[in-house]
């Protein structure tokens, strides 16, 4: 087996380049989250112009999360069939389609098919922009850009409740639902302005056009040592792999997968799209009015908005596994002391104690698993089945939601919010066992996180638990 060597490298810098090429990609992000925040708020007005019981309600809200699903799913392959930039196109197309067709929806059935086509839209944006951005971003700020992603998530869904809560007077939520095509034509025209990920250049041999953009995003010509070490990595892989579904379940690539897979899935089960997507129902429970309620979504939404950026500053510092462990504990307790208060009678104390544990869940939310995770799926994947992989763990992303934006609504009604905040803490608490056991991957290029794994020498990456052993 042919090693790649550690070799001295030139400390790259920020060009221009990447960051129009990030700032582009990242409004898939603002895409995903203005569809996240717009969709609770406009929901009940939805149900109550169309007559919908809460299953529907929670379905409508949910109908973007079933076409995320699919749209994750074939996001992957058609990546590494046509390239990061032209998938990253089409899912700006579909969301534009798929929210102005919710926007004129006559009846519930179109309605749903819109909400499923910003679905296919959302779902292959979100596999390809933290690929995307990996792929360009130099090691030292990869964290802190893939995460940007998360911050422009946090700021559409902030846009989101701004509009529920400026339109809660008139109701009129087709203009909220409408409003969502503005940022999805902006990155389909933006995708024209950037350049194709040069790694996958490589795994087409396109040699000369992968140094031509490599050159243009370090701004330098000296890369030579990052493209050998890209193209080795490359003639490894495809000595062995071909990059097909079943490569990621094969020797040294399972372990990377199911830790991608697993942080994928805890960072959404553990109640994050309960609280966004419900928070109005929520915070009526403990006395607020309904307009309030739509108020205090906004500040929270600026909270959820403040501490991505404070995430954002921290992760390629402090490093994923301690900022995902220290997440998993907040979660746990905010969630458990939410449901403790929920669970007697509302008065002015226990309204404020809960709202601060709201806040106070958010942000723990925001700085950890909502901002790290997409960090740790973006860079944990060996190349050769990185967009493939990257599918199946965002699918899990939105599989997860669909399910809990479908129950959540059914679950309060039927439980009440203390027993369904239970669960969820529950879930959290299993989320802080897979941290302690989780590998650290900061500071590494993709190539070394992958040399590393492929050896079986996680002492390099990791100060957990886990053996990557084939």
């Amino acid at each position: 087996m042919t090693r790649t060597t550690a070799v001295p490298r030139t400390r790259d810098r920020m060009t221009g380049y990447v960051y129009v090429a990030i700032a582009v990609s990242t409004l898939g992000g603002l895409i995903f989250g203005y569809d996240i925040g717009v969709s609770g708020g406009a929901g009940g007005f939805v149900a109550s112009d169309l007559h919908l019981g809460s299953f529907l309600q929670g379905a409508v809200v949910s109908g973007s999360t079933l076409g995320g699903a699919i749209g994750a799913l074939a996001g992957g392959p058609m990546a590494d069939r046509f390239g990061r930039r032209w998938t990253l196109l089409l899912s700006g197309v579909l969301f534009s389609l798929g929210a102005l067709v919710s926007a004129i929806a006559p009846d519930l059935s179109l309605l749903m098919l819109g909400r499923v086509v910003v679905g296919l839209g959302v779902g292959a944006a979100s596999v390809l922009v933290p690929v995307y951005i990996a792929e360009l971003a130099p090691s030292r700020v990869r964290g802190a850009l893939v995460a940007g992603f998360q911050l422009l998530t946090t700021l559409g869904i902030l846009v989101g409740y701004g509009v529920n809560a400026s339109l809660a007077s008139t109701e009129a939520w087709r203009w909220s639902l409408g409003l969502a095509a503005v940022p999805g034509i902006l990155l389909a025209l933006g995708v024209l302005l950037i350049p194709e990920s040069p790694r996958w250049l490589v795994v087409q041999g396109r040699h000369d056009d992968a140094l031509r953009v490599l050159r243009r995003i370090r701004g330098r010509d000296d890369v030579s040592h990052e493209i050998d070490e890209i193209e080795a990595i490359n003639r490894e892989d495809a000595s062995t792999h071909r990059g097909q579904w079943r490569d990621m379940f094969r020797g040294w690539v399972r372990p990377m997968v199911v830790v991608g897979i697993l942080v994928a899935f805890f960072a959404n089960a553990c109640g994050i799209n309960l609280i966004v997507y419900f928070a109005p129902q929520i915070l009526q429970s403990i006395g607020m009015g309904a307009s309030a309620s739509l108020l205090a979504t906004v500040g929270l939404g600026v909270v959820n908005v403040v501490f991505t950026g404070v995430g954002m500053a921290l992760v390629d510092r402090v490093g994923r596994r301690p900022m995902l462990l220290v997440g998993a504990v907040g979660m746990t307790v905010s969630l458990g002391a939410l449901a403790i208060l929920l669970a007697f009678p509302v008065n002015g104390s226990t309204a404020a104690l809960s709202l601060i544990c709201l806040a106070l869940y958010i942000v723990v939310y925001a700085v950890s698993p909502g901002l790290v995770a997409y960090v740790v799926i973006s860079e944990i994947f060996p190349l050769h089945v990185r967009a493939k992989a990257t599918a199946a763990a965002t699918f899990v992303i939105f599989a997860t939601n669909l399910v809990i934006g479908v129950f959540s609504l059914p679950l309060l009604d039927s439980f009440g919010a203390p027993a369904t905040l239970s669960i969820f803490a529950v879930v959290c608490l299993v989320f802080v066992f897979f941290c302690l056991r989780m590998p650290e991957t900061k500071g590494k290029t993709l190539e070394e996180l992958e040399e590393h794994f492929r050896t079986g020498s996680p002492r390099a990456v990791t100060d957990g638990e886990i053996r990557v052993d084939a």
